[in-house]
């Protein structure tokens, strides 16, 4: 916007030196052309009067004749325009131009030999033309025949009437350059002030945007650059949150169909519980985890007694309505820090952190108490169900393998000493 007022208050110097020097120098042509017609149409009447030159100048003195022409009323009527003179200053022995001051032209006057008449202080009286002047010259004919021959360029000494003129110009222009100057810079800086807002907003915008907040829009007035710029904004930005809401969308749905199928892929088809995979990696964190933090850790591996029986004489499906309903018992009373899986066929395990074998043994009779006294006529009137259970609290087993070895022991001896029984160590 600076360079913008620059090279607005620039061209409106050059514009007004262009015109003042323009008009300067029309006022100039108009003057000179005034001045070379008055002085050849007084040279004609001259010469028209007197003759040649020499009997002219002993009649009357040029001088005398051309102040004569342009003198005051009750000499030759009245006042004309002031007839261009031949030399800057009065020769010796003629008198000087009238008003005063010197005369506003000089003009070269030569016979018709181009020989000079009146030198106009360049040439001297009786010298030659040169022949590149000569074509510039304009000849004075007396009754038809060229008496003699005027050089009309002259220069140009304005009077003090013409000066005052072209200072009254050249203050107006100044004048109105000034007032260009003072609206120029209101504009720009009304201009360069709605502009910056502007663009002050999009910048916001585009940190916002940057910042994470990315439907923005500001104002789209107007059908200038700034206006288009700032539509085309609105519309990215519009599209991007669009195009951002349904990628983070689709992104939520990925994480979800993730979380979906890593729980799928630890989880038990039958009974939604932990299977054998997620509890081996499980058992063996807490394991260490126990050790590190000297903590107890109990390990129970629990199998449905005489499960193969129920499945011949009740069927498979009621097995597996057996296999459902005993996870549901073990899920829904087992704490939240506590691991339950299915470890294959009619097997379960636990791991019990914080937990020392009194406690553990404790809970799985509970369990196993819960599990006997379940209403199993539901599922068929006949159907009883228990379950086995061998617990192992004993840390210095050196692994959760280990300790699942020692807890299946255990259960086998459960078995061995009459089944629906719970064996610690």
């Amino acid at each position: 916007m600076a360079a913008l007022l620059a090279t607005g208050l620039a061209t409106v110097a050059i514009v007004g030196g262009l015109s003042y020097m323009g008009l300067s120098h029309r006022v100039d042509e108009i003057r000179r052309e005034q001045a070379s017609e008055h002085f050849r149409a007084a040279m004609t009447a001259y010469f028209g009067k007197y003759g040649d030159w020499i009997s002219a100048n002993r009649a009357e003195p040029v001088d005398r004749f051309l102040q004569r022409l342009s003198g005051p009323p009750g000499d030759d009527g009245p006042p004309r325009p002031r007839p261009a003179l031949h030399d800057a200053a009065p020769q010796p022995g003629h008198p000087p131009p009238p008003h005063g001051g010197e005369p506003p032209f000089r003009f070269v006057l030569a016979d018709a030999d181009y020989r000079v008449l009146l030198g106009a202080g360049v040439f001297e009286p009786g010298e030659a033309l040169p022949a590149d002047i000569r074509s510039a010259t304009h000849p004075i004919t007396v009754s038809g025949s060229t008496v003699a021959h005027v050089v009309s360029e002259g220069l140009f000494i304005p009077s003090s009437q013409e000066r005052a003129y072209l200072n009254a110009m050249r203050s107006s222009l100044l004048a109105g350059g000034l007032a260009a100057v003072v609206v120029a810079t209101g504009l720009g800086l009304l201009l360069s002030g709605g502009l910056s807002r502007r663009l002050q907003g999009l910048t916001g915008a585009i940190r916002a945007m940057h910042g994470g907040a990315l439907h923005q829009q500001v104002p789209a007035e107007g059908k200038d650059e700034v206006a288009l710029l700032a539509r085309a904004f609105n519309d990215m930005s519009t599209r991007l949150a669009a195009s951002h809401a349904a990628l983070q969308e689709s992104n939520r749905k990925v994480l979800e169909q993730a979380a979906q199928l890593r729980e799928l892929s630890v989880r038990d088809a039958l009974t939604q519980l932990y299977n054998r995979r997620h509890f081996d990696e499980q058992a063996s964190t807490l394991f260490k985890q126990a050790m590190r933090h000297k903590r107890p850790l109990s390990l129970v591996i629990a199998d449905i007694d005489y499960f193969k029986r129920i499945n011949d004489q009740y069927t498979h499906a009621v097995g597996d309505a057996v296999l459902r309903q005993i996870g549901e018992i073990l899920r829904t009373h087992m704490r939240l820090s506590d691991l339950v899986a299915r470890y294959g066929g009619e097997e379960f395990v636990l791991a019990l952190p914080e937990t020392a074998g009194p406690q553990a043994r404790a809970l799985c009779d509970k369990l196993r108490g819960l599990i006997e006294s379940y209403p199993w006529s539901t599922l068929h009137a006949e159907l009883r169900v228990t379950m086995s259970m061998g617990v192992c609290s004993d840390l210095a087993a050196g692994s959760a393998d280990a300790m699942l070895r020692k807890a299946d022991v255990l259960l086998y001896r459960a078995k061995e000493a009459g089944r629906n029984r719970v064996c610690h160590i």
